[in-house]
């Protein structure tokens, strides 16, 4: 299991695909983006951040030979098989989030798949890249300060600090109520309610007759 997306890189007037299996969350986009960009200054040859993003490891580096798929963050779609990954977005869970990274727009938005349950209402979200980018920053600076460098713990600190951690978990208690209503105990507890008002109803009409 991961937490897969479709990344849309835009720039130059091109847009570019990528898978990432483990790319659904709301950090990961801006700092791969983040780390492309600084790869992209210390390269003697001029690149894309396109054919960066097809290079970069998990930890971030910049491999000239691309390692196999699994070691690699981003897989590269081709532009005909595009259309496949939209219709699994718009029919199923398997794709998590649509990433899009619009560098010549200054955005990033991020969209969560809402027929994942635990995604149902959180509907989408766009910052600034310049001003993510910052945030970004200043979460590595925060993080090497308190010696936190688990991308798991990083990411709780920063969907805490941008308010996504509230609107997360109002998307899980919302799944979790979704599946108590379809319970079998919820069901069981709909029949004595009704069970109950018949009763109640019952015994009103006696009361009527007996006066």
């Amino acid at each position: 299991m991961g937490n897969r997306a479709v990344y849309c890189l835009k720039e130059e007037g091109k847009e570019t695909h990528f898978y990432a299996h483990y790319g659904a969350n709301s950090l990961s986009p801006l700092l791969r983006l983040w780390q492309a960009m600084e790869i992209q200054k210390q390269l003697q040859e001029k690149q894309s951040l396109a054919h960066i993003f097809e290079h970069l490891d998990y930890d971030g580096g910049y491999q000239e030979e691309r390692l196999p798929d699994g070691d690699m963050f981003f897989a590269g779609i081709e532009t005909g098989e595009v259309g496949a990954y939209e219709n699994a977005y718009a029919k199923g869970s398997q794709l998590e989030m649509w990433i899009t990274l619009d560098v010549e727009e200054n955005q990033c938005i991020l969209e969560y798949n809402p027929n994942c349950p635990w995604y149902h209402t959180m509907g989408s979200y766009s910052i600034d890249i310049d001003k993510g980018l910052e945030n970004v920053r200043q979460l590595f600076k925060y993080g090497e300060k308190h010696g936190i460098t688990d991308f798991n713990e990083l990411l709780a600190v920063y969907q805490n600090s941008t308010g996504l951690a509230e609107k997360l978990e109002d998307a899980r208690a919302s799944m979790r109520l979704s599946e108590y209503l379809d319970s079998p105990q919820a069901e069981e507890q709909r029949r004595r309610y009704w069970e109950m008002l018949e009763q109640e109803e019952a015994e009103s009409r006696q009361e009527e007759v007996e006066q």
